[in-house]
């Protein structure tokens, strides 16, 4: 049986201290962070006690270990640390989207805000 199951944390927030000005680093922002992971399922015959293939609040660690750990200039570098460590630590995940949300934008103009988003495969980190 192939069924894939998806799962999403969404509105993840943090204070860390990424991007490209100086600024950015030293004072930090807000960062909104969705992390959906996909992977392969059995049903286990409807088994009631069967364990989840991935929890919750173990996405929210892994995410929060990476995005605290480091200063990223690149934020699309973040969200591939992100998902790299979802691969590390969940060998049955096939496919990984990771969405990094600030609102604090140092653009002179009107902007509600800046998304990166990365969806990358196992197989985009392997060799």
């Amino acid at each position: 049986m192939n069924v894939k199951s998806r799962h999403a944390v969404k509105g993840m927030s943090f204070h860390a201290f990424h991007g490209v000005l100086e600024v950015e680093r030293e004072l930090g922002q807000v960062f909104s962070v969705d992390v959906t992971v996909e992977f392969d399922v059995s049903f286990n015959d409807g088994d009631p006690r069967a364990e989840p293939m991935i929890r919750d609040a173990d996405v929210y660690e892994v995410t929060r270990n990476v995005i605290t750990e480091t200063k990223y200039r690149d934020i699309a570098n973040l969200a591939g640390k992100i998902a790299r460590n979802i691969f590390a630590n969940y060998p049955k995940v096939t496919k990984t989207e990771v969405s990094i949300k600030k609102k604090q934008l140092f653009i002179p103009g009107n902007v509600d805000s800046v998304v990166v988003e990365v969806e990358c495969g196992r197989e985009d980190f392997e060799g």
